[in-house]
């Protein structure tokens, strides 16, 4: 799967692997060798300003890949970062979605 945050593409086999690797890219987060569901809920409070509360609630009853996952079609929601395609690198959401149309071409990827 590829997903763009913060205008870098990233490429990973699990949702887990893609925010894993943004987290490491966040330069303000300090704990960097904590639990996803800590960088997710520093993440998640920072973007209370754009995001309703009822959507930043990291629950402990699901799997650190449902949450990932949830967290990126989050991004994707509010048009904070964008999936593609990987069958055909084109944007999932809209076709005429400027801003998802300015993400391309895609560059190399590195896989996580």
């Amino acid at each position: 799967m590829i997903f763009i945050y913060n205008s870098k593409e990233y490429l990973g086999k699990t949702a887990v692997r893609i925010v894993r690797a943004i987290e490491r890219d966040a330069a303000e987060y300090a704990n960097q060798t904590g639990t996803i569901r800590d960088f997710l809920s520093w993440s998640l409070a920072r973007m209370a300003d754009r995001i309703p509360m009822r959507e930043l609630d990291v629950s402990p009853n699901l799997s650190d890949e449902t949450i990932a996952f949830n967290y990126l079609c989050l991004l994707d929601n509010y048009e904070i970062g964008a999936f593609y395609d990987t069958r055909s690198l084109a944007p999932l959401a809209e076709a005429g979605s400027e801003r998802r149309a300015e993400n391309r071409p895609l560059a190399k990827f590195k896989v996580f």
